[in-house]
This record gives structure tokens, C-alpha cells and sequence, in this order.
């Protein structure tokens, strides 16, 4: 099983000390479900791996994998810091009581009023460009107020994932670039309008199962570190390394632990900060943090056997509520929830309700034979669905429970019809 999900003495799945099938009975489906335990280990195995070999560590998660306001509470109880890309994302940080100097606020083309905001919070802001340099003075200047940065930096590094989600390449939109000199420019250029330089941030991308671009971006940011004290004598008080680190998709798969990625990281930074000031490392985890403590519950609708071809199952939530199989490709692996143990089966099709051909959630698939109102369940769906949802065909967003123990309760309402149109007017004509 993925995460703390466990199998009972009678095969049924159990989520806490819960029966998933008891939650699809109780809250409806699609549903998703959210372990609070498995987030607060995950972050403790994480912050571990690298406080126990760097002094001072700051592990800001990343609201964009999953910014339900429980999760951000739970993970702020812990002690976790925030990595935000949007206003949304950065009130919400501070709703759940993140102080302001653990949130940073990444992304390439930050509005005039999000940046505003950030000034006015007193949050750290990665600058993404030469030209947000200059708007961040300006509205710093205008505000009256110091800005506290950072600048993203573009190590130029190829890694092996989906081209969607690697954001550290020569050609992405992410990042000021190391090899031509812009990096440094934007250093000076950020010293030059009275700028509070604090420190420097890269992100090489996401689900990255190979550990060696992790060591080559931050040899190679710590090299530009170096280049700063001489160039501009300036010493920095964070690096942030981003996050990416990959976790294991299907059974049998295993992904490099957060120990193993520290283990290949601090020594690197121990090297090039000999004789330094000593800095804050900061981590940005998302998918790790929160996905392996996510189910999404189906149930099955209609069975539909093809001749000569792959059975199809059609259940009630498609790509509306899990994006990334159509987007690109990604596996999620899906059992059915009180018949794991059946043994046999056939290859199936797993198909969602929507009015499209690429809904498509699973292709090739082994389960038992399935039958119309069996209860499908979709792991490692904590992160980057919910966030990415949709309300396409008119269809209202699936329920979110969060589980501790023998505990459940509702943290994201299902909407209703009534909440798709909510905003909708019509014309006075009409």
C-alpha cells in the first residue's frame, strides 16, 4: 500500500482506522481522502533528513500541490514555512498563521498588486526577471517599505521528467540565466534600487527520481554563490534548492528517500560554504509532503466489455478531477477498494463521465472482475489533483475528508450545480 493505507484482516482497504468504503458510503463519491498522520510523518522524515546534518533548515511547502487551508494548517503546526505562487496562495499561507519571513513567494509574472501585498506582509520574494527586479523596487520605494529578496536563478540543467514539469532547462520560462551573465546582472541590478538582498533560489523541476541534477544545480548555483561575495560582496543569508523530489508511482517502485537527497546535497554546500556565513538552507516539497497521504474514491457506474479489446470502466470522476493522465500521462495506481485480495482479473480501461475522449484515467489496467457499484480507488492522490480540478461538462467538485484515526471530517464542502453558475449573470436584455 502507498502511504499509511493498509489492508485489514478481512481485505478491506483502511484509511486511519477507517474503512474507505465506509467514508464512500458515509460522504458520497468522488471523494477524496486525506490522512492527516501520514502528512505530519511525511514532514517529519523530510525536515529531519536535513536538520540533523544542516543547522539551520527551513522546509516551506509548497501550497501548489495540494492548498486545501487542513493541510496548510497541519503542516503550519509543524513548523513548516510556505512557498506560494499566487495572492491566493500567499492569504492563504498567512490565514493558517504562517509568519511572513518563512513564506516565499516564487513565479515568473507576479502582478503589481500581488507584489504589492508581498511588500506590504513582509514576505520574501524570489525575483523571477531584470524587469521584476525594477517593479519590485519601484513598489517598495512607493510603499515606503524594505523588500526582502531573493533571485531565481536558471542553472541550465536537463533532468529527466516530463518536459511540463522540468523548469531548470536552458529554455524555460523560469529563472534568470547563470551562463550568460543575466544572473549576475540581476544581482547588481537588485543592489542598485535598494533591494534587501537576502538570497538566492533555484528549482530544477518536479518528480525527479534521479538525484544527480539535484547535485550539479547546486554545485553549480553554489559556484555563482562564490562569484557574488567577490563580484559584490555580497554573502547570502538563504539558498533555496526548490523541490522535486520524485516518489514512487507504482508497486514495487521504490524513489530516493529525503535522507538519500541530503546526503547528496549538504556535502556539496558544507564544501563551498567553508569559512562563510553561515546560511539558511531552504527545501520547497510539495508532491512528497502530501501525496502518497491521498485516496480518490470512485465509484463504478457501468462495466463495459469490448470485443476483441480492453473491458471498459466507467466511474464517476475523470480527468475534472485527476488532470495529469491526459496532461502527461502520469500513473495512478487503482485498486478496488473490499476486493484486493480476489486474485485473477482481466485488463481493463478506466474511464471517466466527461464528454471527451482523452477522459481516460487508466489504460491497461489488471483488476478483478469489476461490477457496476464496486468502489474504485485511485493512490497518490494527495497532491496536484484537487488543485488542478475542473468544472468542465458542468460538473461540481468531488467532497475532501480529512482522516486521524478513527476521525473523519469534511475540510473541502462538495460543491453543488448552484455553485458552478454562482457567478454567472445575465445581460439586462435577457
Amino acid at each position: 500500500m502507498f502511504g499509511g493505507f493498509r489492508l485489514d484482516e478481512e481485505g478491506h482497504l483502511r484509511a486511519g482506522g477507517l474503512r474507505v468504503s465506509e467514508l464512500a458510503e458515509r460522504f458520497g463519491t468522488p471523494l477524496f481522502v486525506l490522512d492527516e498522520d501520514r502528512i505530519r510523518e511525511n514532514y517529519r522524515r523530510f525536515r529531519q533528513a536535513f536538520s540533523s546534518r544542516w543547522e539551520r533548515v527551513v522546509v516551506a511547502y509548497a501550497y501548489k500541490a495540494n492548498s486545501a487551508l487542513a493541510v496548510c494548517r497541519v503542516l503550519q503546526q509543524e513548523g513548516a514555512g510556505a512557498e506560494v505562487v499566487s495572492e491566493g496562495e500567499l492569504r492563504a499561507a498567512l490565514k493558517v498563521g504562517v509568519p511572513p519571513e518563512r513564506i516565499f513567494f516564487n513565479g515568473n509574472a507576479k502582478s503589481e498588486a500581488e507584489i504589492e501585498l508581498a511588500v506590504e506582509k513582509g514576505v520574501k520574494i524570489n525575483l523571477d526577471s531584470l524587469e521584476e527586479v525594477e517593479v519590485v523596487g519601484e513598489v517598495a520605494g512607493r510603499l515606503g517599505k524594505e523588500a526582502e529578496v531573493g533571485l531565481r536563478v536558471n542553472p541550465g540543467i536537463e533532468v529527466p521528467t516530463h518536459p511540463y514539469i522540468a523548469t531548470g532547462v536552458k529554455d524555460s520560462k523560469f529563472g534568470l540565466e547563470l551562463e550568460t551573465g543575466e544572473a549576475l546582472e540581476g544581482f547588481r541590478k537588485a543592489l542598485e534600487v535598494g533591494l534587501r538582498v537576502k538570497g538566492i533560489h533555484f528549482h530544477l523541476g518536479s518528480q525527479l527520481l534521479d538525484l544527480r541534477p539535484f547535485e550539479e544545480g547546486t554545485r553549480k548555483v553554489m559556484e555563482f554563490a562564490g562569484l557574488l561575495k567577490r563580484e559584490l560582496g555580497l554573502e547570502l543569508e538563504f539558498v533555496d534548492v526548490g523541490g522535486g523530489l520524485g516518489v514512487p508511482e507504482r508497486p514495487g517502485e521504490r524513489g530516493p528517500s529525503p535522507e538519500d537527497l541530503a546526503s547528496r546535497v549538504v556535502p556539496i554546500l558544507e564544501e563551498h560554504a567553508e569559512g562563510g556565513k553561515p546560511f539558511t538552507l531552504v527545501l520547497e516539497p510539495g508532491r512528497y509532503l502530501v501525496g502518497d497521504a491521498g485516496l480518490l474514491l470512485l465509484r463504478v457506474e457501468y462495466v463495459k466489455p469490448r470485443k476483441g479489446g480492453a473491458t471498459w470502466i466507467c466511474v464517476d470522476g475523470g480527468t475534472n478531477l485527476l488532470l495529469r493522465p491526459a496532461l502527461m500521462g502520469t500513473y495512478y495506481h487503482m485498486e478496488l477498494a473490499d476486493r484486493r485480495g480476489e486474485g485473477g482479473g482481466e485488463v481493463v480501461n478506466v474511464g471517466g463521465p466527461l464528454c471527451q475522449a482523452g477522459d481516460v484515467i487508466g489504460r491497461g489496467r489488471r483488476l478483478p472482475p469489476v461490477r457496476r457499484g464496486d468502489l474504485l480507488v485511485v493512490f497518490n492522490a494527495g497532491a496536484y489533483t484537487l488543485t488542478m480540478a475542473n468544472q468542465y461538462n458542468s460538473r461540481p467538485r468531488a467532497a475532501v475528508v480529512m482522516v486521524k484515526g478513527e476521525k473523519a471530517e469534511v475540510i473541502r464542502k462538495r460543491e453543488s450545480c448552484e455553485d458552478i453558475w454562482r457567478y454567472d449573470t445575465l445581460p439586462s436584455w435577457l
